[in-house]
């Protein structure tokens, strides 16, 4: 056991150990008067008196100090603590590295400041101290427990590179946290070595660091953040006569140039060069390049857009995958010929284009049987309802990602009832405009995917007349993607499982508007059928750290990885999935990687990368706080706010100072000090009474 003190400022009140000899040292003696009639009976005699002045009441001076000294040291408020917990313990200090791997840490000069640093701190610990490291980027990956072994962690962290990644913190900081739960220590930090991008903080609220745990951070970004990304890459299909073209357009982000740079863009279709651009990227904001069409085939296209390398030349490259041009088969059903005739603008239009070209099969019932279903990508009910006996597989058809699509008319609308098969709402007759010219469409959520084309036009669909439209009340849960001037329902979605049930309540034939007759009925009618059978839900790039789930119809597949390792992934009870780590092209393939390939998939780090503004170094520690106490290892030291709560050895120094004043007024006041021993004098003897020898 140690002693130590909380306010050690206090025991230069020892000094005060001098009064109680100062007054002992005083010369106090006091002659008491004796009253005689006359001096001359009195002899006068000579005194010897010496200037030495010695302490004669020894047990009251050591009482006196023995109080002083008790108060000194009460107000210097003593502490026990345990030596075997800070120096007895071979294990003094645990530290954990946390190390930033994200794709920003690519950035000129900043890795090689990262792992010098990160080197430092392991060199810099005692013999007994305990070291582990983290990295991360989206996620944590512990590369070494707590250990006294600094040989291996400076390994581990010479074996980091940047990875095509994202950035979180708050996993690694709750990976570090474990870490120093899960061991004794008797201190223990946290240093996190990162450029602490602002968006890499998102989720560290609420993290819990055990009490005594410190948390610090070493800034290694640069001082200059220049930089441009490709950050979207849209690719369509286009006709040139009976050519199928590939037009491809890439958008460019600068941020903080110093001034106006003139780079090349180079577009790269299926591993070979195809088009090139000369762009000049604005210091700050973004850039279009648009890149002259180039001849594509109809299968899967693997593309490639790269800007010429800066800084960070990660996200100087995006990857894409644009899938096949496979024709969309839409099974058009309708109750007679003559609704078929009703349904003719509509074929008209979905007839023109291509890229996807769409086919369309009239058929007078919906198809139930798996094959059907299988080859048809979506089914509209024209002013009809499925029959109840084919409900059920038309459910399983949607919840496995196809699409419906009921076009509610005057005969849908007198069909009364709030179990209509396959219809979340319910039918009240029909709205007639006919009076004030027709109603027009408002409230339309032109930031859904259904309405893409419409968003650089959105008063294309307001200036629609509609003379007779169904009246729709809500019965289930359903998206109002717009409304009549009404406040009527119009269009409707419902998500089931991976697919899509749209219900229309526009006309979509001459009869009863002009929407046939508008610029705006070719898009909307073309951007339907893609939405709702799914063409348009699949997205050219997948983010690194996603996972790619691949068709059930591949059996023993083997991933090609962009740097060219080979996977085989295990399949369980939700499909087989591939988990994208670097950004590249993926490619699988059935039993062997040799041959054409069943699938293809890019894979692109966040772009969020590549905004490179920093916090500052306080907001790391914005939501973090210490545990509450008994979080920390049984064994693990206390603090001192613990040890004074523990131990109070203050008070009992006090009540020993009461009792030693108790004990000092009693002899002091009762004649316990040492008195001087009168002594009797001795008159001088004359010469008249000394006798001769």
């Amino acid at each position: 056991m140690g002693i130590g003190f909380l306010v050690p400022a206090f025991l230069a009140g020892l000094a005060a150990l001098a009064i109680p000899l100062l007054m002992h040292l005083r010369h106090r003696d006091k002659d008491r008067p004796y009253r005689f009639p006359s001096l001359m009976f009195l002899e006068q005699l000579p005194i010897r008196t010496s200037q030495r002045q010695r302490i004669t009441d020894w047990p009251l001076l050591l009482l006196r100090a023995l109080a002083v000294a008790a108060l000194v040291f009460a107000f210097a408020r003593p502490v026990l603590t345990d030596r075997t917990a800070t120096g007895g313990d071979t294990r003094r200090k645990a530290v954990v590295v946390v190390i930033d791997r994200s794709l920003s840490m690519g950035y000129q000069g900043v890795w090689p400041r990262a792992l010098d640093s990160a080197r430092a701190v392991v060199n810099a610990l005692g013999a007994g101290d305990r070291v582990g490291v983290v990295a991360y980027d989206d996620a944590s990956e512990v590369l070494q427990r707590l250990s006294d072994d600094k040989t291996q962690a400076i390994a581990a962290i010479s074996t980091l590179k940047p990875m095509s990644r994202g950035t979180r913190l708050a996993p690694a900081l709750r990976t570090a946290r474990q870490m120093l739960l899960d061991a004794p220590f008797a201190a223990a930090e946290i240093i996190v070595i990162s450029d602490l991008q602002r968006a890499g903080a998102a989720g560290i609220a609420g993290i819990d660091l055990p009490a005594g745990v410190k948390l610090r951070s070493i800034p290694v970004g640069a001082a200059v953040r220049a930089n441009s990304a490709v950050r979207v890459v849209e690719a369509r299909r286009v006709l040139d006569g009976t050519r199928s073209l590939l037009a491809v357009k890439a958008r460019v982000q600068s941020h903080e140039l110093p001034a106006a740079r003139m780079v090349k863009a180079r577009l790269t279709v299926n591993g070979r060069d195809a088009a090139s651009s000369d762009v000049s990227l604005q210091p700050d904001g973004e850039t279009v390049v648009t890149f002259a069409p180039v001849p594509a085939p109809d299968d899967a296209v693997a593309l490639l857009v790269s800007l010429e390398a800066d800084a960070l030349v990660a996200d100087d490259t995006l990857h894409a995958v644009v899938p096949r041009d496979d024709a969309v088969r839409v099974a058009l059903v309708s109750p007679s010929e003559g609704a078929a005739g009703e349904a003719l603008f509509m074929e008209r239009a979905l007839a023109i284009g291509a890229a996807p070209a769409i086919q369309i099969d009239r058929l007078a019932s919906a198809p139930v049987s798996r094959e059907a279903l299988a080859r048809t990508s979506l089914i509209v009910f024209w002013d009809m309802l499925p029959s109840a006996s084919s409900v059920a597989a038309l459910q399983e058809y949607i919840t496995k990602g196809g699409g419906v699509v009921i076009a509610a008319g005057s005969r849908l609308a007198t069909q009364r009832g709030d179990n209509l098969p396959l219809l979340p709402v319910r039918m009240s007759g029909l709205s007639d405009r006919l009076a004030d010219r027709g109603g027009t469409l408002r409230d339309v959520r032109i930031e859904h995917p259904l309405f893409t084309p419409f968003r650089e036009v959105p008063d294309a669909l307001s200036s629609v007349r509609f003379l007779r439209y169904p009246r729709v009340d809500l019965v289930g849960q359903v998206d109002v993607l717009a409304r009549f001037d009404d406040g009527l329902p119009a269009v409707l979605e419902q998500r089931l499982g991976e697919g899509r049930l749209v219900v229309l309540a526009v006309p979509l034939d001459a009869q009863r508007s002009d929407f046939p007759l508008q610029p705006a009925f070719l898009p909307f009618v073309r951007q339907l059928v893609l939405h709702t059978s799914g063409r348009d839900a699949v997205p050219l790039w997948r983010a690194t750290s996603e996972s790619w789930s691949l068709a059930p119809s591949v059996n023993d597949p083997v991933v090609r990885a962009p740097d060219g390792t080979l996977l085989r992934p295990r399949a369980d009870s939700l499909g087989t999935a591939v988990p994208l780590a670097d950004a590249g092209l993926y490619e699988a393939f059935a039993v062997s990687a040799t041959g054409a390939a069943v699938g293809r998939v890019a894979a692109n780090a966040p772009a969020s990368e590549s905004e490179l503004t920093p916090m500052d170094t306080t907001e790391l520690l914005l939501g973090v706080r210490d545990a509450e106490p008994g979080t920390m290892a049984s064994n693990a030291p206390p603090t001192t706010a613990e040890l004074e709560r523990r131990q109070n050895p203050w008070r009992v120094l006090l009540i020993i100072v009461a009792l030693v004043l108790v004990v000092e007024t009693i002899m002091a006041t009762r004649g316990w000090r040492a008195v001087a021993r009168r002594v009797r004098p001795v008159p001088p003897v004359s010469a008249s009474d000394r006798s001769p020898t």
